[in-house]
């Protein structure tokens, strides 16, 4: 799965979901509301517009958010929103 700029092909499509399904199920009773929507960003490198995001559920949006951050996909906008901060 490229994380950087997701595909709304590997998270909807009927072979993304059979995929997705049991990685998901793990998470019952573990992840409070696991299988609730949340909106994720397509590109990490952009902020939450219409345009940018996608409907996942909560698990999704966390295996991702959790895979962006290890890889430091997620710097460029964390640095970005430090700047103003700054000024």
């Amino acid at each position: 799965l490229k994380i950087d700029v997701l595909d709304p092909e590997e998270l909807k499509s009927e072979l993304a979901k059979e995929k997705w399904r049991p990685f998901c199920l793990r998470f019952e009773g573990v992840v409070e509301d696991f299988n609730y929507g949340t909106l994720l960003r397509l590109d990490c490198s952009k902020g939450y517009t219409e345009e940018n995001t996608i409907f996942a559920t909560r698990i999704q949006f966390f295996a991702i958010e959790i895979a962006r951050n290890r890889e430091g996909c997620n710097n460029a906008v964390y640095n970005s929103a430090k700047e103003p901060a700054r000024a």
